[in-house]
């Protein structure tokens, strides 16, 4: 059906459509990686761009666009991906946790050595992925990660992990037709090196970073890299299982003991398990 889809708006468009124009994706459609894929690749348009909540989940985008356009005569607004609500620190639990100063290399060795850890920065990710700002981390390289992760997550062993990785390690590590910000791409993996997050086809569902869009994570990712020689880790979405993003510490510090993680990030925090 997929396919199908595909070929009969791939068909209108290659007979309808000015070729070199820009294709803006919206809808429901335009969280299936493997769409978006074929479309950036179909070589029809000077560039493919999906924005991160296709489903009905960015509405509100759209219709401040609409008003802002019936208001100004301009429908440009500025937004971003990290536009959900601020952590709230009601600190319920912590006398189980020891909490120390971020350290990035600390951070990066603890992960190297094994460990499954929350990281949360800022504001909450607008739509359904995990982008960096409430993620489960991990290191990318063997399957006992991969399956350690979704029994946290409580889902299917054959569920993908998705890569989280610095935008300058998409070349080394993927064949791609450019960077994924959103993770709304399948590149093809051109390493066995990553375990964790490569899928049984051999594909993975990207996420690039930049500086300039998320410093913090970047910043992770590239003391990770100092460490392992791969600036790349696991990232699945903080969450309870069929919940949205978890957003207390509270939450957070149940969610560490139910599940075992080794311990979490908040903000410019690092707490570990007494």
């Amino acid at each position: 059906f997929q396919l199908a889809l595909f070929e009969r708006f791939h068909a209108f468009a290659k007979d309808r459509l000015k070729e070199g124009l820009p294709l803006l994706i919206a809808g429901g459609c335009g969280l299936n990686c493997d769409w978006n894929s074929l479309w950036r690749e179909s070589g029809l348009f000077a560039d493919t761009f999906v924005q991160p909540c296709a489903n009905d989940s960015g509405s509100a985008i759209g219709t401040a666009a609409d008003a802002q356009f019936h208001l100004t005569g301009s429908a440009k607004i500025d937004w971003s991906v990290y536009a959900g609500e601020a952590f709230v620190h009601d600190g319920a639990g912590l006398t189980d946790f020891e909490k120390n100063p971020l350290d990035l290399a600390e951070i990066a060795g603890e992960l190297a050595d094994g460990a499954v850890l929350a990281w949360v920065q800022g504001r909450y990710e607008i739509g359904p992925r995990a982008l960096g700002n409430r993620s489960l981390i991990a290191a990318p390289f063997t399957k006992e990660t991969h399956a350690r992760l979704n029994r946290i997550k409580q889902r299917e062993g054959f569920r993908p992990i998705a890569p989280i990785l610095m935008e300058e390690e998409l070349d080394r590590l993927y064949q791609h037709n450019g960077p994924s910000p959103h993770m709304l791409y399948f590149q093809r993996v051109k390493t066995d090196a990553l375990q964790a997050v490569t899928h049984v086809d051999g594909t993975a569902r990207v996420q690039t970073v930049r500086r300039d869009q998320n410093a913090a994570v970047y910043d992770l990712l590239d003391a990770f890299r100092v460490r392992t020689g791969f600036g790349i880790l696991c990232n699945t979405s903080l969450n309870f299982n069929g919940k949205g993003f978890i957003n207390r510490m509270s939450d957070l510090v149940r969610y560490a003991r139910e599940t075992g993680l080794d311990g979490f990030v908040v903000g410019d925090a690092h707490y570990r398990k007494r």
